[in-house]
């Protein structure tokens, strides 16, 4: 009998107490403000596959992207001697034959490497793109004297 009761005061009193005080912070977290219980946090975007070199990667890119939202695109290169070279960023729509360029742009003397920054410094290539369909972008580094390059290319879907 007595064995019994250290049971319950070993085993299961523990369990009780941790259930009741879980549930007063929770409580209390979700009280305020803009706050929700999201208790699946496993993240199920899958990130798009990237060819090309590996020197070069876009940063955050996912499978796929909402219409008529801002698409925010970064690169990391990892090749210090392209540092202060030019970077082209293009997408196209792969739904047109032969496929189009529907938005593009340039960056100049990129110096990446004293900081290790993404690029474009202090900007951010991001398009906004207004219908459906699957897409492409081309991350494009040249170095400064414009004998060598490296790029990566990715598909997406904006739905």
């Amino acid at each position: 009998m007595a064995a019994r009761k250290i049971v319950y005061v070993v085993f299961v009193l523990p369990v009780v107490i941790s259930v009741i005080l879980g549930g007063f912070v929770l409580s209390n977290v979700l009280a305020q403000p803009d706050r929700q219980l999201n208790m699946w946090q496993l993240n199920f975007v899958a990130q798009s596959a990237q060819e090309g070199s590996k020197d070069i990667k876009i940063v955050n890119l996912l499978n796929s992207y909402p219409v008529s939202v801002p698409l925010n695109f970064t690169v990391r290169v990892n090749n210090t001697s392209f540092d202060c070279g030019d970077l082209y960023m293009t997408i196209y729509n792969l739904q047109t034959s032969p496929k189009q360029a529907i938005d593009q742009n340039a960056y100049f003397s990129q110096c990446f490497a004293q900081t290790n920054s993404t690029l474009p410094l202090h900007e951010m290539f991001s398009p906004v793109i207004n219908s459906t369909g699957t897409y492409q972008i081309v991350a494009d580094m040249k170095d400064k004297s414009y004998q060598n390059d490296i790029n990566v290319t990715a598909t997406f879907n904006v739905q």
